[in-house]
């Protein structure tokens, strides 16, 4: 068995169901629809311009026409010289088939026995072997005995087969086939004339396939030839979409590696700026946490009263260390309590007088805690005021420096001129005024060294 023969069941099969399928009405509508739209001269060429020619043996005559025409194209007289029939016949048909012309030898109704049956829809793949098989039942012949065709359609239901059965005997059909082979007549079917004005063929082919005369379709040769270029045109569509969808891979990775190099470029911008955030932040903090020196001399000079001097003012590390003299040195506990910049005062050892200056000498210690809804009580003056403005300016750092003089002028009008304790030294020890970037020491009536003098101002 040959691989086409093997096709044969399966190719019947898919055949059956596209002929069952609502797909060849539509394709044939859709054709109709857009061969419509065509100009008149698109419309002809892609029509099918093949004509059926008619050959019909009555007795000792060959009558042809064109199907559908009422007048014969050409008669000949069988009974005279056969090679003469022979070379009319080709001046007329041409040697061999033609694409444009279907020759096709008719039956008269009498010889063809015309039968309609029911059959179940499942035999439809295989009707023609069926049909061999209930032959003898459904007519006074055996299938062997005759040459047959049929036309099957699907009822409503889509259940049950009307198959239009066409047979004649092989002993008249073979007799015609032999005339016509004797003539050199190409035959491309049998059929039987319908009833109708006009010669119709009513759509049989009794002529077995291997007798049937092969000719090229150009029709069908331009379907291939537009199928191949289609197939090559969808090919090459595919293509050039993988191109296209390739290139856009590429481009859409330029543009992640473009962001992702500009997202590694932001990220480390932030990581600097988070880092300078920080260290501002540090600063900041440094410098709020530092004991401002002159808010501290500010509330001081208000709080103190005129008979108490300071000879020394240390910071370190939070705490103020306060050295001097007083007329009553107990009170000065109580006059510290509601500052708004020291917290728990408290005395370092004991309180001893002074000989020279009659006053009491003390060593207090407390804390730097900055309250700003604490007012400054009493009012500073005006020398205070100026003492806390920006240390940028120098007229005020003097005024300030004045401001001391005069304190400590006042407590000391008692004393020795050449007393030294005149000249209170006011130090900062504390590691936040290195950090906020003090610059030394400063040998003047009153030593400061504090970074933070712009906070008091």
């Amino acid at each position: 068995m040959s691989a086409l023969d093997a096709l044969k069941p399966v190719l019947a099969q898919w055949t059956t169901r596209y002929r069952r399928s609502p797909l060849p009405a539509f394709l044939a509508w859709w054709r109709s629809e857009l061969i419509g739209c065509l100009p008149e001269k698109w419309r002809a060429w892609l029509q099918d311009r093949r004509e059926v020619w008619l050959a019909s043996i009555d007795g000792q005559q060959l009558v042809l026409q064109r199907q559908g025409q009422p007048e014969p194209i050409a008669s000949f007289d069988l009974s005279a010289d056969t090679d003469s029939l022979r070379a009319d016949l080709q001046r007329l048909l041409g040697r061999g088939p033609t694409p444009d012309r279907l020759t096709i030898l008719t039956l008269p109704q009498a010889d063809v026995l015309l039968r309609r049956l029911p059959f179940p829809a499942a035999v439809e793949q295989n009707l023609r072997q069926v049909l061999s098989f209930e032959m003898d039942r459904q007519t006074p012949f055996r299938a062997e005995q005759v040459h047959f065709d049929f036309h099957a359609d699907l009822d409503d239901s889509g259940r049950q087969l009307q198959v239009d059965l066409a047979l004649v005997p092989r002993p008249v059909l073979d007799n015609l086939l032999e005339r016509a082979r004797g003539l050199g007549l190409e035959l491309d079917g049998v059929d039987v004339l319908a009833a109708a004005e006009l010669p119709q063929r009513k759509g049989f082919n009794f002529l077995p396939e291997t007798m049937r005369s092969r000719r090229s379709n150009p029709q069908r040769r331009l379907n291939l030839i537009l199928g191949a270029a289609s197939v090559i045109l969808l090919f090459l569509v595919m293509q050039q979409s993988l191109a296209n969808r390739a290139q856009s891979l590429d481009t859409l990775r330029e543009r992640v590696e473009e962001a992702r190099s500009q997202a590694h470029a932001v990220v480390a911008l932030r990581g600097q700026l988070n880092t300078a955030v920080e260290g501002a932040g540090y600063l900041n903090e440094k410098k709020r946490d530092a004991p401002s020196v002159l808010r501290v001399l500010g509330d001081l000079s208000a709080r103190l009263p005129d008979d108490t001097w300071l000879e020394r003012l240390t910071f370190r590390q939070g705490n103020v260390e306060m050295v001097g003299q007083s007329g009553e040195a107990t009170k000065l506990i109580s006059l510290l309590q509601d500052s708004g910049t020291l917290a728990s005062p408290a005395f370092a050892g004991q309180i001893s007088p002074d000989a020279r200056t009659r006053k009491e000498r003390f060593n207090l210690n407390t804390r730097y805690e900055f309250r700003p809804d604490v007012p400054l009580l009493p009012q500073p003056s005006e020398a205070v005021e100026a003492a806390e403005a920006p240390a940028a300016n120098d007229a005020n750092a003097d005024d300030l420096d004045s401001d001391i003089a005069i304190k400590t002028g006042q407590a000391a009008q008692g004393s020795d001129a050449d007393t030294d304790a005149a000249d209170p030294a006011v130090t900062d020890d504390s590691p936040a005024s290195d950090d906020a970037g003090a610059d030394g020491d400063a040998d003047t009536d009153a030593g400061v060294d504090n970074g933070n003098d712009e906070e008091g101002a």
